[in-house]
């Protein structure tokens, strides 16, 4: 069993990013989808789980890729932020089946996105998942909550919880 945080758009503010992740452990994996505007190196020191995450639309002169291909159990993830797709610009709310054509043509059945401050999970038909974790600084669904996902992957078995702060 691997247990998966996941956050995005923190937008500089850490502080309950680095709550949750004390309150949460121990687990795996840690993925942020962009926006944290620092670098996890900078916001967490040194860790002793996996780390992945790519740059978002406000990380500017951040070396970190805009998308990211990567394991978790037995899924294979395309994180990406969600404002740029293969150099193009994107947005989810528009370019949704753009997105899992463009994850699935790259071999994956998972995508993790960010860029709305919407919390999102859906699995498609075809088993395909789609995660935002919402916002864990800003959030901008309608009760407003802070929100990030906790991931517990069973080789391709996931369970996902969108939690509140």
């Amino acid at each position: 069993m691997i247990k998966a945080l996941v956050f995005s758009d923190s937008h500089g503010n850490q502080a309950y990013m680095k709550q949750k992740i004390k309150d949460e452990a121990p687990f795996d994996v840690l993925v942020h989808a962009g926006d944290l505007e620092d670098t996890l190196e900078n916001v967490l020191g040194p860790v002793d789980y996996h780390t992945h995450i790519v740059k978002g639309n406000c990380d500017y002169g951040r070396d970190v890729p805009l998308e990211k291909i990567f394991k978790l159990g037995g899924r294979t993830v395309l994180l990406l932020h969600g404002h740029s797709l293969d150099n193009t610009h994107c947005h989810p709310g528009m370019d949704m089946n753009r997105m899992v054509y463009y994850a699935k043509s790259k071999g994956c059945d998972m995508l993790i996105y960010g860029h709305t401050h919407i919390p999102h999970y859906e699995v498609l038909d075809d088993g395909f998942i789609i995660l935002n974790p919402g916002s864990i600084s800003l959030p901008r669904q309608s009760d407003m909550n802070r929100t990030y996902a906790v991931l517990e992957i069973e080789d391709k078995e996931v369970t996902v919880t969108h939690k509140h702060y």
